[in-house]
């Protein structure tokens, strides 16, 4: 039944419009087309520690703890008792494993909507706000996976910078780039050494952190 379901023209259907029918379906409801959706919480976490190659596909056992920031351990009863630490390979486990506590929760995974862990919930609802834009630039744990994916794609492609551009976007685009798409990312990485002083290790990593930032690394179409 799974590989009828996913082989099927419906379910293999893309999100691009036409001009006809969204004169006709606006809003979708004969299903002429794939309703793009963005990724979940985990699937955010997910993807972005996939990319960094890092993701540990680990499965089952006890929860595990990622690194908590300090602002929010310091809200808990007890900052010093009130999260574990779990080892760096453990900590990169799917997010499904994250031990969850109710009053302390990943900030990542609680900006992009996470299940209410105070009742049941059948229906996530998925909001855009300015705290997810800010979260997915400015946060430590995205600018750490930024940096990590920088180094990554430095160990795939080598010291060449449009060689890096090149896999870096295939990464995260999960397809091939276009040329004029490394072109515009090997002048963004020589503006902000030119413009901005940056180290080209220091430009590199910001470029790598605005790839994950792409609404097309984020959304399923």
């Amino acid at each position: 039944m799974h590989r009828l379901i996913m082989t099927s023209r419906a379910y293999r259907m893309g999100s691009q419009g036409d001009e006809r029918a969204l004169a006709r379906d606006p809003e979708n409801n004969l299903i002429w087309r794939f309703d793009m959706r963005r990724l979940t919480a985990e699937e955010i976490r997910d993807s972005i520690l996939a990319v960094n190659g890092s993701l540990n596909l680990q499965m089952d056992g006890p929860g595990v703890y990622p690194p908590m920031p300090a602002e929010i351990l310091a809200t808990a009863s007890r900052p010093g008792q009130a999260w574990g630490e779990s080892p760096p390979s453990q900590a990169a486990r799917r997010s499904i494993y994250i031990h969850v506590k109710r009053s302390l929760l990943s900030p990542i995974l609680e900006t992009f909507d996470l299940a209410d862990t105070d009742a049941t919930c059948p229906v996530r609802f998925v909001t855009t706000q300015p705290t997810q834009a800010l979260t997915m630039l400015n946060s430590k744990f995205i600018n750490e996976q930024a940096a990590m994916f920088a180094q990554r794609v430095e160990h795939d492609a080598g010291p060449a910078l449009h060689a890096r551009v090149a896999r870096a976007l295939a990464l995260v685009l999960t397809r091939m780039p276009e040329e004029q798409e490394i072109v515009e990312g090997v002048d963004l990485v020589q503006e902000l050494q030119r413009e901005e002083n940056f180290t080209p290790e220091q430009a590199f990593a910001s470029y790598c952190l605005v790839l994950l930032n792409l609404n097309e690394f984020v959304y399923l179409d």
